[in-house]
């Protein structure tokens, strides 16, 4: 089915009133994106990227009766499944941790020196501390730019801000990360 000729109102209005093949073709004609979106919004591993997306899915067909989307479809799917992943950070209490792994496979670690290695993981640890205790949206803008490699205009229509928003995020966040840890460099 071609991008252009996917009619959401149609197949929303079908999807609600019961019809299992409206589902499938929404399902078909967004998961992908909305997997990759759940990819950038968890931490890694992101295992549980699938089992949130489904979730939202499942949710969705549950309460299709229930649903009132005073936007596009588009855009509520993203919303729901953002939403499921800040519920997801919620119930951990903890934002972006981390993990072992990323601190035992240090980039060229094989031809560093012992010290290098050690002052390497002390600073991304200090860094990763410094990025978690930023304001979530800030967060959530920051590491989708700089980690995943997302354009301001990209990251804008993925989270349904305004492009000065993420312009502003990014800019604070630099700020009070240059200001925490003065050795960091500008760009």
């Amino acid at each position: 089915m071609a991008r252009h000729s996917f009619d959401d109102e149609k197949y929303l209005q079908l999807f609600i009133s019961g019809s299992e093949d409206a589902f499938d073709a929404i399902f078909k004609r967004y998961y992908e994106g909305l997997l990759q979106f759940t990819k950038v919004l968890l931490p890694y591993p992101t295992d549980e990227a699938e089992d949130v997306v489904a979730e939202m899915f499942c949710t969705l067909w549950h309460s299709r009766r229930q649903i009132a989307i005073s936007t596009t479809l588009s855009a509520y799917l993203y919303v729901s499944v953002r939403n499921r992943v800040f519920d997801y950070y919620r119930k951990r209490k903890t934002m972006f941790n981390l993990t072992e792994d990323v601190l035992v496979e240090t980039p060229g670690e094989d031809h560093q020196q012992p010290d290098h290695q050690l002052m390497y993981k002390d600073v991304t640890i200090q860094i990763q501390q410094l990025i978690t205790q930023l304001p979530p949206q800030m967060q959530l803008v920051f590491k989708m730019h700089r980690y995943e490699g997302f354009s301001y205009d990209e990251i804008a229509d993925l989270l349904n801000i305004s492009l000065n928003s993420v312009k502003t995020h990014m800019f604070r966040a630099l700020k009070i990360l240059k200001t925490a840890y003065p050795i960091l460099p500008i760009c």
